[in-house]
């Protein structure tokens, strides 16, 4: 790939210049493709400036906004890698993110201010984001700059939530960018006219990948919010006339639940993508049947795509519990742990292959070594596949459990409970037991309390006794991490403060 199929950015600039590409709807500011242009090039220059070479790292403590958009075209112009820190990390998991990428410059926002003035570990030189707003904005017009954007070149390095262990930092590179583009683009059909609202933080490959990126290789237009606000949302889907959305299904449901969501016409939204967590057929029935919108699940993790698998909008409702198939551009396999690739319906481990797959984790060859072996990426994710080819997730490796001598996959308790019509939410983690070794308890979001009879009749009913939860606990709400993800941490605590209650 050339520089030419990179830079975007500049292509746009030259084809439809005055264009709106961003546009902040916390700040009221919109850039076109120009100006995203000409500020990218003011900013290779005050990089240049500050003795930044390729390969440096600017680490940034900041929400999404559009500052992040003219640092991606000035990054990838440089061969500069952004990292974007996680601003709801304690204070210690910071320091070890900065410790790990070393980056030759900080950049951070006023609302992060405070907290970067509690960090205890040395800092690069560090800048306020509005600075560099001032230089860019303000700065002189440069000369055309002789940029060599490379393919294999990082980005980013997004750091895992580490919900399993200490945080990895994947690296993701200008080639996979480009190819999890064309894979996102067309099992959508994206063109310069889509449009989309980004709700999703910097730090989280979703945040740029999903829509972000890939509209930016079309042309089109991002809207951006610094903070998720479900009425707010609904109203601002309408008054744009937005074609895309990505939103989590905890997301979702907070939107339908508002008074807002009868009133809004969303005819203009072709497609909700969703994913992070099991998307609930009930959640698919509802926005079909109420808004006629298509809630397209799919499949996608940070070090491949994040564009793996669609489950295409005409077969949601059929199998509304698979993650589809594999998109365009990259190669799939479900392995035994023996080797041997699994016949239908069989669980085995996902593995990818492809130019959507991350070359390794900044500053850890042997994890690298352990997840990527022979080009294939070992995702650590169980699934099977049907008759017809369609996948479905059936949990973590290092989630599966035995319970008297059987496998027993969580996910699959979850997707069941969530069949149930009066299960509002699900999630299955096991524990130990000493009877049967290990067993399941379900934590559920129920319509009310006294429904919890006539879910564990449905459990009896739809599974086989090894399989069914040992303790159903009822929530009112599922907790998350900070990236939407559901937080193992604090459902064990729930369990903990639940079996004191039962001991005599």
């Amino acid at each position: 790939m050339t520089t030419d199929t990179l830079d975007w950015i500049a292509k746009w600039a030259d084809y439809t210049p005055d264009k709106i590409a961003v546009t902040s709807f916390d700040s009221e500011e919109k850039y076109t493709y120009s100006q995203i242009h000409v500020y990218a090039n003011r900013l290779v220059e005050k990089f240049e400036e500050l003795g930044l070479q390729e390969g440096d790292r600017i680490a940034v403590l900041a929400e999404h906004s559009l500052h992040y958009i003219v640092l991606l075209s000035a990054c990838q112009r440089s061969g500069i890698i952004i990292v974007p820190l996680n601003y709801r990390l304690s204070l210690s998991d910071i320091e070890m993110l900065f410790l790990d990428c070393s980056p030759a410059l900080l950049l951070y926002s006023e609302n992060q201010k405070e907290k970067l003035g509690q960090l205890s570990i040395p800092l690069p030189k560090t800048i306020h984001l509005d600075v560099i707003e001032r230089y860019y904005k303000d700065g002189v017009d440069v000369k055309p700059i002789a940029v060599q954007i490379k393919e294999k070149n990082p980005i980013f390095i997004f750091y895992t939530s580490g919900t399993t262990g200490r945080p990895k930092g994947v690296i993701y590179t200008n080639k996979m960018m480009f190819w999890n583009s064309l894979n996102t683009s067309m099992q959508l059909g994206i063109t310069f006219r889509d449009s989309t609202i980004n709700t999703l933080p910097p730090y989280h490959t979703s945040g740029w990948n999903i829509f972000i990126t890939p509209l930016l290789h079309k042309g089109a237009q991002i809207d951006m919010v610094e903070k998720f606000d479900a009425e707010r949302i609904l109203c601002l889907l309408e008054l744009n006339k937005t074609t895309l959305f990505m939103a989590l299904p905890t997301m979702l449901a907070m939107m339908q639940k508002t008074e807002v969501f009868n009133r809004v016409n969303l005819e203009h939204l072709r497609f909700i993508i969703s994913g992070g967590e099991t998307v609930s057929p009930s959640l698919l029935k509802l926005w079909k049947e109420k808004k006629g919108i298509s809630i397209r699940p799919g499949y996608g993790l940070t070090e491949a795509g994040p564009s793996i698998t669609s489950l295409h909008h005409d077969i949601a409702m059929t199998k509304p519990e698979s993650i589809g198939k594999p998109n365009f551009y990259l190669k799939t396999k479900i392995v035994l742990s023996t080797g041997r690739k699994a016949r239908v319906n069989e669980v085995g481990e996902f593995c990818i292959k492809g130019n959507i797959v991350s070359p390794g984790y900044w500053n850890n060859s042997t994890e690298t070594n352990n997840k990527i072996k022979n080009g294939w990426l070992h995702t650590g994710d169980l699934v099977t596949k049907d008759k017809d080819g369609f996948l479905f997730l059936k949990g973590r490796q290092d989630d599966m459990y035995i319970s008297g001598g059987e496998n027993v996959h969580p996910q699959e308790i979850t997707a069941t409970l969530l069949t149930c019509e009066n299960v509002m939410k699900a999630t299955v983690l096991s524990v130990d037991d000493p009877v049967w070794g290990q067993c399941g308890v379900a934590f559920v979001v129920l319509e009310n309390e006294k429904s919890l009879k006539k879910v564990k009749t449905f459990v009896n009913k739809k599974l086989a006794s090894f399989k069914r939860p040992k303790h159903i606990i009822i929530l009112d709400e599922i907790p998350l991490t900070s990236v939407g993800k559901i937080s193992r941490k604090k459902l064990l605590a729930y369990y903990k403060v639940y079996k004191a209650k039962l001991q005599p």
